[in-house]
């Protein structure tokens, strides 16, 4: 069974990518913390709903039916991040404010592994009730 034929896998899988790409711009942000004129980074987020929306879309089976929008884009193009302190050498990271998004990235890859994990567990339970028969 490939799990990556399921689009709710596959909105999982995109959300991990973009939280582990996250975390990557985060680390070299702390990194280039006494850099001079570093610019502090950081992805554009990534909204799980939609991206789920765009997987899960239904497909059209009648020309009658309603073909629906969805928006498009890449939610994985790195910005600059709106700095709260500038040093004298022009370097934008705040340390207590990276630390706080990658505590943060952490908690929400911690969620995103157990919603993982829950839909390994239904798929079991389906499959083992279904052979019991």
């Amino acid at each position: 069974m490939d799990l990556a034929s399921f689009d709710i896998f596959k909105g999982i899988a995109a959300k991990m990518a973009w939280l582990t790409q996250r975390q990557n711009v985060i680390a070299q942000n702390i990194a280039n913390a006494d850099t001079p004129d570093y610019q502090a980074k950081d992805l554009k987020p990534l909204d799980f709903k939609s991206t789920l929306e765009a997987s899960l879309k239904p497909t059209t089976t009648n020309p009658l039916h309603l073909a629906g929008t969805h928006g498009e884009g890449d939610a994985r193009v790195v910005k600059e991040d709106k700095p709260y302190e500038v040093t004298p050498s022009g370097n934008t990271v705040s340390i207590e404010e990276q630390m706080q998004k990658a505590s943060q990235t952490g908690i929400d890859y911690q969620m995103i592994t157990t919603l993982y994990q829950k839909n390994i567990g239904l798929i079991k339970t389906a499959l083992d009730r279904g052979g019991s028969n």
